[in-house]
Protein backbone atom coordinates (compact mmCIF):
# COMPACT_ATOMS: atom_id res chain seq x y z
CA UNK A 1 0.00 0.00 0.00
CA UNK A 2 1.34 3.18 -1.31
CA UNK A 3 0.61 6.38 0.67
CA UNK A 4 0.19 9.96 -0.94
CA UNK A 5 -0.09 13.13 1.06
CA UNK A 6 -2.24 16.10 -0.52
CA UNK A 7 -2.60 19.32 0.84
CA UNK A 8 -4.88 21.20 -1.05
CA UNK A 9 -8.35 19.28 -3.06
CA UNK A 10 -7.90 20.63 -6.36
CA UNK A 11 -10.15 19.96 -9.13
CA UNK A 12 -9.73 16.63 -10.59
CA UNK A 13 -12.20 14.87 -12.70
CA UNK A 14 -9.98 11.05 -11.91
CA UNK A 15 -9.62 11.63 -8.41
CA UNK A 16 -13.28 12.36 -8.11
CA UNK A 17 -13.98 8.95 -10.30
CA UNK A 18 -12.08 6.98 -8.01
CA UNK A 19 -12.62 8.30 -4.88
CA UNK A 20 -16.58 8.11 -5.79
CA UNK A 21 -15.62 4.51 -6.70
CA UNK A 22 -14.56 3.49 -3.47
CA UNK A 23 -17.14 5.07 -1.61
CA UNK A 24 -19.24 2.45 -3.32
CA UNK A 25 -17.33 -0.53 -1.73
CA UNK A 26 -17.60 0.91 2.35
CA UNK A 27 -20.12 -0.36 4.50
CA UNK A 28 -22.64 2.39 5.02
CA UNK A 29 -21.79 5.13 1.94
CA UNK A 30 -22.92 8.61 2.90
CA UNK A 31 -23.37 11.95 1.10
CA UNK A 32 -20.77 13.55 3.66
CA UNK A 33 -17.47 10.90 2.29
CA UNK A 34 -18.12 12.17 -0.98
CA UNK A 35 -15.51 14.11 -2.77
CA UNK A 36 -17.81 17.09 -3.77
CA UNK A 37 -18.14 17.41 -0.26
CA UNK A 38 -14.24 17.43 0.69
CA UNK A 39 -14.13 19.86 -2.13
CA UNK A 40 -16.67 22.22 -1.05
CA UNK A 41 -15.23 22.24 2.42
CA UNK A 42 -11.84 22.89 1.04
CA UNK A 43 -12.98 26.10 -1.15
CA UNK A 44 -14.77 27.66 1.87
CA UNK A 45 -12.49 26.86 4.48
CA UNK A 46 -9.57 26.60 2.88
CA UNK A 47 -7.89 30.07 4.71
CA UNK A 48 -8.41 28.27 8.08
CA UNK A 49 -8.46 24.61 7.44
CA UNK A 50 -5.45 23.18 5.72
CA UNK A 51 -6.36 19.60 4.65
CA UNK A 52 -4.17 16.36 4.89
CA UNK A 53 -5.91 13.85 2.70
CA UNK A 54 -4.04 10.62 2.99
CA UNK A 55 -4.61 8.93 -0.04
CA UNK A 56 -3.70 5.27 -0.41
CA UNK A 57 -3.21 3.13 -3.64
CA UNK A 58 -2.78 -0.42 -4.40
CA UNK A 59 -0.05 -2.61 -6.24
CA UNK A 60 -2.34 -1.76 -9.15
CA UNK A 61 -2.19 1.50 -8.34
CA UNK A 62 -6.00 1.93 -7.79
CA UNK A 63 -7.44 3.91 -5.32
CA UNK A 64 -8.23 1.72 -2.06
CA UNK A 65 -8.17 4.53 0.72
CA UNK A 66 -8.64 8.23 1.66
CA UNK A 67 -8.76 9.51 5.00
CA UNK A 68 -9.67 13.43 4.83
CA UNK A 69 -8.43 14.73 7.92
CA UNK A 70 -7.45 18.61 8.55
CA UNK A 71 -5.45 20.48 10.83
CA UNK A 72 -6.07 24.13 12.30
CA UNK A 73 -3.03 26.80 10.83
CA UNK A 74 0.13 25.92 13.62
CA UNK A 75 -1.99 23.33 15.74
CA UNK A 76 -0.78 19.90 15.88
CA UNK A 77 -4.24 18.42 16.34
CA UNK A 78 -5.96 16.97 13.22
CA UNK A 79 -9.24 16.19 13.05
CA UNK A 80 -11.42 15.13 10.57
CA UNK A 81 -11.76 17.75 7.63
CA UNK A 82 -15.54 17.38 7.16
CA UNK A 83 -16.05 17.32 11.18
CA UNK A 84 -17.84 21.06 11.18
CA UNK A 85 -20.17 20.32 8.50
CA UNK A 86 -21.16 16.69 8.04
CA UNK A 87 -23.28 14.29 10.12
CA UNK A 88 -20.68 11.54 9.85
CA UNK A 89 -17.19 11.21 8.79
CA UNK A 90 -15.20 8.04 8.60
CA UNK A 91 -12.31 6.89 6.57
CA UNK A 92 -13.13 5.94 3.74
CA UNK A 93 -11.67 2.30 2.79
CA UNK A 94 -12.87 -1.60 1.78
CA UNK A 95 -13.24 -3.58 4.54
CA UNK A 96 -10.48 -6.00 3.16
CA UNK A 97 -7.89 -2.76 3.53
CA UNK A 98 -9.24 -1.02 6.71
CA UNK A 99 -6.81 -2.57 9.10
CA UNK A 100 -3.84 -1.90 7.23
CA UNK A 101 -5.08 1.54 5.68
CA UNK A 102 -5.77 3.61 9.25
CA UNK A 103 -2.58 1.97 11.28
CA UNK A 104 -0.20 3.86 7.84
CA UNK A 105 -2.12 6.89 8.07
CA UNK A 106 -1.05 7.07 12.65
CA UNK A 107 2.36 6.23 11.42
CA UNK A 108 2.30 9.36 9.03
CA UNK A 109 0.74 11.17 11.25
CA UNK A 110 3.83 10.28 14.03
CA UNK A 111 6.55 11.03 11.88
CA UNK A 112 4.47 14.38 11.45
CA UNK A 113 4.68 15.44 14.99
CA UNK A 114 1.23 15.13 15.31
CA UNK A 115 0.55 14.60 19.03
CA UNK A 116 -2.84 14.97 19.41
CA UNK A 117 -6.14 14.10 16.92
CA UNK A 118 -9.73 14.33 17.94
CA UNK A 119 -12.01 12.64 15.60
CA UNK A 120 -15.59 13.68 15.76
CA UNK A 121 -18.92 12.34 14.41
CA UNK A 122 -17.82 8.91 13.88
CA UNK A 123 -20.48 6.44 13.69
CA UNK A 124 -20.82 4.04 16.41
CA UNK A 125 -21.77 1.10 14.31
CA UNK A 126 -18.41 1.71 12.11
CA UNK A 127 -16.12 -0.86 12.19
CA UNK A 128 -13.17 1.85 12.19
CA UNK A 129 -13.98 2.48 15.99
CA UNK A 130 -12.32 -0.67 17.13
CA UNK A 131 -9.20 -0.78 14.20
CA UNK A 132 -8.95 3.15 15.10
CA UNK A 133 -8.23 1.82 19.16
CA UNK A 134 -5.48 -0.68 18.20
CA UNK A 135 -3.77 1.95 15.53
CA UNK A 136 -3.72 4.18 18.28
CA UNK A 137 -2.44 1.69 20.69
CA UNK A 138 0.39 0.54 18.31
CA UNK A 139 1.24 4.15 17.97
CA UNK A 140 1.56 5.18 21.16
CA UNK A 141 -1.51 7.05 21.45
CA UNK A 142 -3.72 7.32 23.83
CA UNK A 143 -7.73 7.27 23.15
CA UNK A 144 -10.68 8.13 24.51
CA UNK A 145 -14.80 7.65 23.29
CA UNK A 146 -17.48 9.41 24.50
CA UNK A 147 -20.56 9.67 22.77
CA UNK A 148 -20.79 12.51 20.58
CA UNK A 149 -24.68 12.88 19.13
CA UNK A 150 -27.76 10.51 18.88
CA UNK A 151 -29.04 11.14 14.94
CA UNK A 152 -32.73 9.88 15.09
CA UNK A 153 -33.45 7.97 11.67
CA UNK A 154 -37.29 6.94 10.53
CA UNK A 155 -36.53 3.14 8.81
CA UNK A 156 -39.50 3.71 6.50
CA UNK A 157 -40.11 0.06 5.98
CA UNK A 158 -40.87 0.00 9.84
CA UNK A 159 -43.57 2.94 9.51
CA UNK A 160 -47.43 1.70 10.38
CA UNK A 161 -49.64 2.15 7.32
CA UNK A 162 -52.82 2.54 5.95
CA UNK A 163 -52.59 1.58 3.00
CA UNK A 164 -49.02 1.63 0.94
CA UNK A 165 -48.86 5.42 0.61
CA UNK A 166 -50.47 6.36 3.70
CA UNK A 167 -48.17 6.14 6.58
CA UNK A 168 -49.44 6.81 10.45
CA UNK A 169 -47.58 9.92 11.82
CA UNK A 170 -47.91 11.43 15.04
CA UNK A 171 -49.99 14.44 15.99
CA UNK A 172 -52.26 13.55 12.92
CA UNK A 173 -55.20 16.02 13.46
CA UNK A 174 -53.02 18.59 14.64
CA UNK A 175 -51.14 17.98 11.37
CA UNK A 176 -53.90 18.52 9.59
CA UNK A 177 -55.52 21.76 11.01
CA UNK A 178 -52.21 23.35 10.67
CA UNK A 179 -51.61 22.89 7.13
CA UNK A 180 -55.12 23.61 6.62
CA UNK A 181 -54.55 27.05 8.39
CA UNK A 182 -51.62 27.98 6.57
CA UNK A 183 -52.93 26.80 3.03
CA UNK A 184 -56.57 28.69 3.54
CA UNK A 185 -55.78 30.12 -0.03
CA UNK A 186 -53.99 27.43 -1.78
CA UNK A 187 -53.19 24.01 -0.62
CA UNK A 188 -49.94 23.39 0.87
CA UNK A 189 -47.50 21.64 -0.99
CA UNK A 190 -43.68 20.49 -1.11
CA UNK A 191 -41.46 22.20 -3.63
CA UNK A 192 -38.14 20.58 -4.71
CA UNK A 193 -35.24 22.84 -6.30
CA UNK A 194 -32.60 19.95 -7.26
CA UNK A 195 -30.36 21.87 -10.20
CA UNK A 196 -27.97 24.28 -9.44
CA UNK A 197 -30.13 26.89 -10.74
CA UNK A 198 -32.62 26.54 -8.56
CA UNK A 199 -31.04 26.04 -5.80
CA UNK A 200 -28.74 29.25 -6.24
CA UNK A 201 -31.47 31.18 -6.66
CA UNK A 202 -33.58 29.72 -3.41
CA UNK A 203 -30.23 30.07 -0.92
CA UNK A 204 -30.42 33.73 -0.31
CA UNK A 205 -34.02 33.64 0.92
CA UNK A 206 -33.35 30.66 2.99
CA UNK A 207 -30.40 32.19 4.89
CA UNK A 208 -32.08 34.98 5.58
CA UNK A 209 -35.16 32.79 6.97
CA UNK A 210 -32.37 30.49 9.10
CA UNK A 211 -30.66 33.55 10.70
CA UNK A 212 -34.03 35.05 11.66
CA UNK A 213 -34.83 32.08 13.29
CA UNK A 214 -32.13 31.59 15.63
CA UNK A 215 -32.14 35.47 16.51
CA UNK A 216 -35.73 34.58 17.71
CA UNK A 217 -34.47 31.77 19.65
CA UNK A 218 -31.57 33.74 20.82
CA UNK A 219 -28.71 32.18 18.72
CA UNK A 220 -26.37 33.63 16.20
CA UNK A 221 -27.02 31.02 13.15
CA UNK A 222 -23.58 29.77 11.42
CA UNK A 223 -25.00 30.99 8.54
CA UNK A 224 -24.18 34.54 9.66
CA UNK A 225 -20.82 33.50 8.44
CA UNK A 226 -19.54 33.96 5.13
CA UNK A 227 -17.60 30.39 4.90
CA UNK A 228 -21.14 28.62 5.79
CA UNK A 229 -22.88 30.65 3.36
CA UNK A 230 -20.24 29.42 0.51
CA UNK A 231 -19.68 26.24 1.13
CA UNK A 232 -23.66 25.57 1.09
CA UNK A 233 -23.66 27.25 -2.54
CA UNK A 234 -20.40 25.43 -3.46
CA UNK A 235 -22.02 22.14 -2.09
CA UNK A 236 -25.31 22.74 -4.50
CA UNK A 237 -22.65 23.42 -7.25
CA UNK A 238 -20.86 20.01 -6.70
CA UNK A 239 -23.85 17.81 -6.07
CA UNK A 240 -26.69 19.22 -8.64
CA UNK A 241 -24.27 17.11 -11.01
CA UNK A 242 -25.55 13.63 -9.40
CA UNK A 243 -28.94 14.99 -8.47
CA UNK A 244 -27.84 14.76 -4.67
CA UNK A 245 -28.99 18.19 -3.46
CA UNK A 246 -32.20 18.69 -2.72
CA UNK A 247 -33.65 21.93 -1.37
CA UNK A 248 -37.19 21.82 0.09
CA UNK A 249 -39.47 24.36 0.17
CA UNK A 250 -43.05 24.11 1.95
CA UNK A 251 -45.24 26.40 0.36
CA UNK A 252 -48.82 27.98 -0.32
CA UNK A 253 -48.93 29.89 -3.91
CA UNK A 254 -46.00 31.97 -3.55
CA UNK A 255 -45.52 31.74 -0.12
CA UNK A 256 -43.07 29.55 1.84
CA UNK A 257 -43.31 29.05 4.73
CA UNK A 258 -40.28 26.38 5.33
CA UNK A 259 -36.83 24.88 4.14
CA UNK A 260 -34.75 21.98 4.09
CA UNK A 261 -31.54 21.96 2.96
CA UNK A 262 -30.86 18.02 2.19
CA UNK A 263 -29.70 15.18 0.01
CA UNK A 264 -30.76 12.61 -1.15
CA UNK A 265 -28.19 9.50 -1.52
CA UNK A 266 -28.06 5.78 -1.37
CA UNK A 267 -31.82 5.19 -0.43
CA UNK A 268 -31.18 8.31 2.48
CA UNK A 269 -33.16 10.99 2.78
CA UNK A 270 -31.04 13.45 5.11
CA UNK A 271 -33.01 16.61 7.05
CA UNK A 272 -29.74 18.50 7.37
CA UNK A 273 -29.92 22.37 7.58
CA UNK A 274 -34.05 22.94 7.85
CA UNK A 275 -35.59 26.36 9.39
CA UNK A 276 -39.50 28.17 9.10
CA UNK A 277 -40.80 31.44 8.99
CA UNK A 278 -40.76 32.51 12.71
CA UNK A 279 -43.81 34.49 12.05
CA UNK A 280 -46.19 31.28 11.87
CA UNK A 281 -44.40 29.95 14.87
CA UNK A 282 -48.19 28.80 16.43
CA UNK A 283 -48.16 26.63 13.03
CA UNK A 284 -45.15 24.57 13.66
CA UNK A 285 -44.38 24.42 10.39
CA UNK A 286 -41.06 23.03 11.02
CA UNK A 287 -42.93 19.93 12.50
CA UNK A 288 -45.18 20.22 9.17
CA UNK A 289 -42.50 20.24 6.87
CA UNK A 290 -41.06 16.69 8.49
CA UNK A 291 -43.66 14.97 8.51
CA UNK A 292 -44.97 15.50 4.82
CA UNK A 293 -41.34 14.97 3.82
CA UNK A 294 -41.47 11.37 5.80
CA UNK A 295 -44.92 11.08 3.55
CA UNK A 296 -43.46 11.47 0.27
CA UNK A 297 -40.33 9.51 1.30
CA UNK A 298 -42.59 6.59 2.42
CA UNK A 299 -44.26 6.38 -1.04
CA UNK A 300 -41.03 6.40 -3.10
CA UNK A 301 -39.68 2.76 -3.23
CA UNK A 302 -36.36 3.94 -4.01
CA UNK A 303 -35.85 5.48 -0.17
CA UNK A 304 -35.05 3.53 2.34
CA UNK A 305 -34.22 5.91 5.99
CA UNK A 306 -35.23 9.14 6.87
CA UNK A 307 -32.30 10.62 8.65
CA UNK A 308 -32.87 13.60 10.71
CA UNK A 309 -28.98 14.34 11.54
CA UNK A 310 -27.61 15.46 14.53
CA UNK A 311 -29.14 16.74 17.61
CA UNK A 312 -31.75 15.39 19.66
CA UNK A 313 -34.57 17.36 19.11
CA UNK A 314 -37.92 16.67 20.65
CA UNK A 315 -39.79 16.85 17.22
CA UNK A 316 -37.09 14.60 15.62
CA UNK A 317 -38.35 11.69 19.06
CA UNK A 318 -42.13 12.07 17.81
CA UNK A 319 -40.86 10.85 14.42
CA UNK A 320 -37.62 8.58 14.65
CA UNK A 321 -37.91 4.26 15.25
CA UNK A 322 -33.93 4.50 15.42
CA UNK A 323 -31.35 6.14 16.47
CA UNK A 324 -27.88 6.37 15.54
CA UNK A 325 -25.27 7.37 17.38
CA UNK A 326 -22.09 9.51 16.54
CA UNK A 327 -18.38 9.17 18.56
CA UNK A 328 -16.00 11.55 19.59
CA UNK A 329 -12.54 9.84 19.55
CA UNK A 330 -9.51 11.92 21.32
CA UNK A 331 -6.21 10.13 20.58
CA UNK A 332 -3.13 12.34 22.98
CA UNK A 333 0.63 11.31 22.81
CA UNK A 334 0.73 12.88 26.27
CA UNK A 335 -0.96 10.73 29.26
CA UNK A 336 -1.00 13.76 31.75
CA UNK A 337 -3.38 15.40 29.17
CA UNK A 338 -5.11 12.58 28.49
CA UNK A 339 -6.59 11.78 32.12
CA UNK A 340 -6.58 15.54 32.35
CA UNK A 341 -9.68 15.65 29.32
CA UNK A 342 -10.81 11.96 31.12
CA UNK A 343 -11.80 14.56 34.37
CA UNK A 344 -13.10 17.21 32.22
CA UNK A 345 -15.93 14.68 30.51
CA UNK A 346 -16.61 12.78 33.33
CA UNK A 347 -17.14 16.11 35.82
CA UNK A 348 -18.94 17.74 32.45
CA UNK A 349 -21.95 14.48 32.17
CA UNK A 350 -22.09 14.66 36.01
CA UNK A 351 -23.49 18.38 35.86
CA UNK A 352 -25.74 17.81 32.78
CA UNK A 353 -27.54 15.64 34.83
CA UNK A 354 -28.44 18.19 37.23
CA UNK A 355 -30.40 21.45 35.16
CA UNK A 356 -29.68 23.84 38.20
CA UNK A 357 -26.12 23.09 37.99
CA UNK A 358 -25.62 23.43 34.40
CA UNK A 359 -27.40 26.47 34.41
CA UNK A 360 -25.28 27.97 37.18
CA UNK A 361 -21.70 26.78 35.56
CA UNK A 362 -23.21 28.06 32.17
CA UNK A 363 -23.92 31.72 34.09
CA UNK A 364 -20.51 31.68 35.80
CA UNK A 365 -18.39 31.19 32.14
CA UNK A 366 -20.91 33.36 30.47
CA UNK A 367 -20.00 36.12 33.35
CA UNK A 368 -16.50 35.36 33.18
CA UNK A 369 -16.21 35.29 29.16
CA UNK A 370 -18.23 39.00 28.67
CA UNK A 371 -15.66 40.41 31.44
CA UNK A 372 -13.22 38.84 29.42
CA UNK A 373 -14.02 39.93 25.86
CA UNK A 374 -15.10 43.48 27.29
CA UNK A 375 -11.70 43.88 29.77
CA UNK A 376 -11.45 44.07 33.18
CA UNK A 377 -11.90 48.37 33.07
CA UNK A 378 -15.07 48.15 30.55
CA UNK A 379 -16.53 45.89 33.19
CA UNK A 380 -15.67 47.79 36.09
CA UNK A 381 -17.16 50.89 34.20
CA UNK A 382 -20.60 49.57 34.54
CA UNK A 383 -20.67 50.35 38.57
CA UNK A 384 -19.20 53.33 38.21
CA UNK A 385 -22.32 55.50 37.82
CA UNK A 386 -23.41 54.16 41.22
CA UNK A 387 -20.16 55.15 42.89
CA UNK A 388 -20.46 58.68 41.34
CA UNK A 389 -21.77 61.80 43.92
CA UNK A 390 -24.21 62.74 41.43
CA UNK A 391 -25.84 62.10 37.25
CA UNK A 392 -26.91 64.03 35.59
CA UNK A 393 -29.99 63.30 32.86
CA UNK A 394 -30.59 65.88 30.28
CA UNK A 395 -34.04 65.70 28.24
CA UNK A 396 -33.65 67.01 24.50
CA UNK A 397 -36.84 68.36 22.78
CA UNK A 398 -37.27 67.98 18.18
CA UNK A 399 -36.59 71.10 16.46
CA UNK A 400 -37.87 71.12 12.83
CA UNK A 401 -37.94 68.25 11.32
CA UNK A 402 -35.67 67.30 8.33
CA UNK A 403 -35.84 65.09 5.25
CA UNK A 404 -33.52 62.85 3.35
CA UNK A 405 -33.37 61.16 -0.13
CA UNK A 406 -30.13 59.45 0.69
CA UNK A 407 -31.19 57.52 3.67
CA UNK A 408 -34.61 56.32 4.78
CA UNK A 409 -36.02 55.18 8.42
CA UNK A 410 -38.46 52.87 8.59
CA UNK A 411 -40.11 50.38 10.95
CA UNK A 412 -37.99 47.39 12.43
CA UNK A 413 -38.67 44.05 11.59
CA UNK A 414 -36.92 40.25 12.24
CA UNK A 415 -35.61 40.28 8.68
CA UNK A 416 -33.93 43.74 9.42
CA UNK A 417 -32.04 41.97 11.76
CA UNK A 418 -31.29 39.13 9.90
CA UNK A 419 -29.62 41.19 7.38
CA UNK A 420 -27.95 42.95 10.09
CA UNK A 421 -26.22 39.75 11.26
CA UNK A 422 -24.89 38.58 7.94
CA UNK A 423 -23.52 41.93 7.33
CA UNK A 424 -21.92 42.65 10.80
CA UNK A 425 -21.07 38.62 11.63
CA UNK A 426 -17.51 39.55 12.78
CA UNK A 427 -18.91 42.44 15.29
CA UNK A 428 -19.48 40.97 18.68
CA UNK A 429 -20.90 44.06 20.36
CA UNK A 430 -23.25 44.87 17.38
CA UNK A 431 -24.32 40.96 17.35
CA UNK A 432 -25.49 41.26 21.14
CA UNK A 433 -27.30 44.05 20.63
CA UNK A 434 -28.86 42.40 17.58
CA UNK A 435 -30.29 39.13 20.01
CA UNK A 436 -31.33 42.08 22.84
CA UNK A 437 -33.00 43.66 19.57
CA UNK A 438 -34.76 40.41 18.19
CA UNK A 439 -35.80 39.67 21.84
CA UNK A 440 -37.60 42.83 22.94
CA UNK A 441 -39.09 42.99 19.25
CA UNK A 442 -40.37 39.72 20.04
CA UNK A 443 -41.44 41.07 23.57
CA UNK A 444 -43.04 44.20 21.87
CA UNK A 445 -41.28 46.03 24.53
CA UNK A 446 -40.78 49.52 22.50
CA UNK A 447 -40.86 50.07 19.20
CA UNK A 448 -37.63 49.56 16.74
CA UNK A 449 -36.84 51.84 14.37
CA UNK A 450 -33.65 51.02 11.42
CA UNK A 451 -31.65 53.62 9.27
CA UNK A 452 -30.98 52.28 5.71
CA UNK A 453 -29.17 53.34 3.00
CA UNK A 454 -30.55 52.88 -1.02
CA UNK A 455 -29.62 49.67 -1.19
CA UNK A 456 -31.48 48.51 1.92
CA UNK A 457 -28.34 48.04 4.31
CA UNK A 458 -28.88 48.35 8.11
CA UNK A 459 -26.47 51.21 9.70
CA UNK A 460 -28.38 52.71 12.50
CA UNK A 461 -30.74 51.40 15.30
CA UNK A 462 -33.24 52.90 17.60
CA UNK A 463 -36.38 52.59 19.96
CA UNK A 464 -38.56 54.61 20.38
CA UNK A 465 -41.33 54.47 23.13
CA UNK A 466 -44.54 56.70 24.54
CA UNK A 467 -43.64 59.91 26.34
CA UNK A 468 -45.04 62.35 28.38
CA UNK A 469 -43.41 65.82 29.38
CA UNK A 470 -46.25 66.22 32.25
CA UNK A 471 -43.49 64.99 34.16
CA UNK A 472 -42.28 68.19 34.07
CA UNK A 473 -44.86 69.73 34.35
CA UNK A 474 -44.93 70.61 30.99
CA UNK A 475 -48.73 71.31 29.16
CA UNK A 476 -49.43 69.29 26.13
CA UNK A 477 -50.74 71.52 22.88
CA UNK A 478 -53.65 70.08 22.20
CA UNK A 479 -53.73 65.99 21.64
CA UNK A 480 -50.33 65.90 20.50
CA UNK A 481 -48.09 62.81 21.79
CA UNK A 482 -44.62 62.52 22.51
CA UNK A 483 -42.25 59.37 22.25
CA UNK A 484 -38.82 59.08 23.46
CA UNK A 485 -35.71 58.01 21.27
CA UNK A 486 -33.74 55.16 23.55
CA UNK A 487 -31.12 52.72 23.08
CA UNK A 488 -29.88 53.57 19.84
CA UNK A 489 -26.83 52.10 18.19
CA UNK A 490 -24.64 52.29 15.17
CA UNK A 491 -22.69 49.21 14.34
CA UNK A 492 -19.05 49.37 14.80
CA UNK A 493 -17.80 49.57 11.17
CA UNK A 494 -20.24 52.12 10.66
CA UNK A 495 -19.23 55.02 13.09
CA UNK A 496 -18.19 58.42 12.80
CA UNK A 497 -20.32 58.63 9.82
CA UNK A 498 -23.04 60.79 11.05
CA UNK A 499 -25.66 57.90 10.87
CA UNK A 500 -26.98 58.71 14.55
CA UNK A 501 -27.87 62.09 13.21
CA UNK A 502 -29.39 61.23 9.91
CA UNK A 503 -31.70 58.78 11.87
CA UNK A 504 -32.56 61.16 14.73
CA UNK A 505 -33.73 63.47 12.12
CA UNK A 506 -35.96 61.22 10.29
CA UNK A 507 -37.40 59.81 13.66
CA UNK A 508 -38.22 63.17 14.58
CA UNK A 509 -39.23 63.71 10.97
CA UNK A 510 -41.86 60.33 11.17
CA UNK A 511 -42.70 61.30 14.44
CA UNK A 512 -44.15 64.76 13.04
CA UNK A 513 -45.95 62.97 10.82
CA UNK A 514 -47.80 60.87 13.26
CA UNK A 515 -48.83 63.29 14.88
CA UNK A 516 -45.76 63.14 17.83
CA UNK A 517 -42.79 64.63 19.02
CA UNK A 518 -39.63 63.56 19.33
CA UNK A 519 -37.23 63.84 22.38
CA UNK A 520 -34.14 62.28 23.24
CA UNK A 521 -32.38 61.08 26.81
CA UNK A 522 -28.47 62.10 27.31
CA UNK A 523 -26.30 60.48 30.64
CA UNK A 524 -23.07 61.51 30.37
CA UNK A 525 -22.40 60.37 26.72
CA UNK A 526 -21.12 63.60 24.68
CA UNK A 527 -21.41 61.87 21.12
CA UNK A 528 -24.83 61.42 21.93
CA UNK A 529 -25.23 64.47 22.65
CA UNK A 530 -23.41 66.32 20.05
CA UNK A 531 -25.71 64.31 17.41
CA UNK A 532 -28.48 65.30 19.24
CA UNK A 533 -27.72 68.88 18.92
CA UNK A 534 -26.60 68.27 15.11
CA UNK A 535 -29.90 66.94 14.36
CA UNK A 536 -31.75 69.86 16.05
CA UNK A 537 -32.73 68.81 19.17
CA UNK A 538 -32.40 71.32 22.13
CA UNK A 539 -32.15 70.75 25.73
CA UNK A 540 -35.12 71.42 27.45
CA UNK A 541 -34.56 69.72 30.84
CA UNK A 542 -32.01 68.43 33.50
CA UNK A 543 -32.04 66.31 36.27
CA UNK A 544 -29.39 65.67 38.61
CA UNK A 545 -29.25 62.12 40.65
CA UNK A 546 -27.65 62.08 43.90
CA UNK A 547 -28.02 58.40 45.07
CA UNK A 548 -25.47 58.72 47.76
CA UNK A 549 -27.47 61.47 49.48
CA UNK A 550 -30.96 60.41 48.35
CA UNK A 551 -32.27 63.02 47.19
CA UNK A 552 -32.60 65.05 43.48
CA UNK A 553 -32.15 68.17 42.15
CA UNK A 554 -33.93 69.12 39.27
CA UNK A 555 -33.12 72.31 37.17
CA UNK A 556 -36.64 72.19 35.84
CA UNK A 557 -39.81 70.50 37.04
CA UNK A 558 -39.93 67.93 40.15
CA UNK A 559 -40.35 64.40 39.03
CA UNK A 560 -38.88 62.83 36.14
CA UNK A 561 -40.42 59.59 34.07
CA UNK A 562 -36.76 57.87 34.15
CA UNK A 563 -35.30 55.42 32.07
CA UNK A 564 -32.55 53.07 32.50
CA UNK A 565 -29.56 54.39 32.02
CA UNK A 566 -28.71 51.16 29.82
CA UNK A 567 -31.77 52.33 27.53
CA UNK A 568 -31.24 56.10 27.39
CA UNK A 569 -27.46 56.12 26.51
CA UNK A 570 -26.38 55.83 22.84
CA UNK A 571 -23.84 54.09 20.86
CA UNK A 572 -22.79 56.12 17.98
Amino acid sequence: MRLHLLKEIAEDSKLREQWNALLGRVDQPQVFYTYEWARAVYLAYHETLHPLVFLAYDESEELCGVAALATDAGSKCVSFLCATTADYCDFLTAPENRAQFIAAVFRELRKMGVSQLKLTNLPADSPSAATIRQAASENALHSHVRTAYVCAQVVLEQLERRGPNNPVLPRKKMLRRFLNAMGREQPVRLDHCSSNGAVQAALPEFMRAHVARFLVTGRISNMARPERRAFLAELARLLSGSRSILLTRMISGQRVFAWNYGFQFQGTWFWYQPTFDSDLEKYSPGFCLLAKVIEEAAANPSLRIVDLGLGAEDYKERFANRNRKTLYVSLRSSALAHFAEIIRDYTSSFVRKSRGAEEAVRSVLAFFHRWRRQGWFAGAGAWAPGLMLYREVSYYESGEPQRSEEFEIRRLQLDDLATAVIEFHDDRATLDYLLMAARRLRLNEAEGMVLVDSAGKPLHFAWIKTFSPSHFHEKDEGSQQHVMIVDAWTPVSQRRKHYCTQALKLIAADAKRNGQRAWGCEISNAGWAGALAKAGFHKRYGIRHRPILGTKVLKAGQTANEFPAKEASARV
